[in-house]
């Protein structure tokens, strides 16, 4: 299924109409693993063509979910948007996950791996941390400091 809304997100207007009916009330309703595949796809880039509606229905998906694997599949598919979108998406998710019983250290977890995989996040995430580090410093844990430090030879503020 994700694939196929992954695809028809690309399609015109009036595919988008159904798909958005469609794609709203499995958010809403749908088994936890159809949620998470279809956040990494919500959350990808997409084109200019279907980045509006992804972005929409992201909105839909986050204005009420609470499991921390869906919200770290938006985390796993945000760290392949660029530019401010990155920043928003993944802070906006870290505020979401921080609030669930394993969020912190789940989040930290996964935000680790993907500084260490993603080119250009470790620097990024450090740059966050040093321009407002009252907003980033609560999110950012050890783990991800530590590969921040490793990859980029600089010291993460505490």
């Amino acid at each position: 299924m994700s694939g196929y809304a992954d695809r028809r997100l690309e399609y015109g207007p009036a595919a988008r109409a159904v798909l958005r009916l469609l794609l709203t009330d499995l958010l809403d309703d749908g088994p936890r693993p159809m949620r998470s595949a279809l956040a990494g796809v919500l959350a990808a880039p997409g084109t200019s063509a279907s980045r509006p509606l992804r972005r929409g229905l992201l909105d839909t998906l986050l204005a009420q979910e609470t499991d921390p694997g869906v919200l770290d599949a938006v985390l796993c598919a945000a760290a392949r948007t660029t530019g401010p979108e990155l920043r928003v998406l993944v802070h906006r998710t870290a505020l979401l996950l921080v609030r669930t019983p394993e969020g912190a250290v789940r989040l930290d977890r996964t935000l680790a791996e993907l500084v260490r995989r993603v080119p250009g996040l470790a620097a990024a995430v450090a740059g966050w941390l040093a321009d407002a580090p009252h907003v980033w410093g609560p999110l950012v844990g050890p783990a991800t400091r530590a590969v921040i430090d490793e990859l980029t030879g600089a010291a993460v503020p505490v």
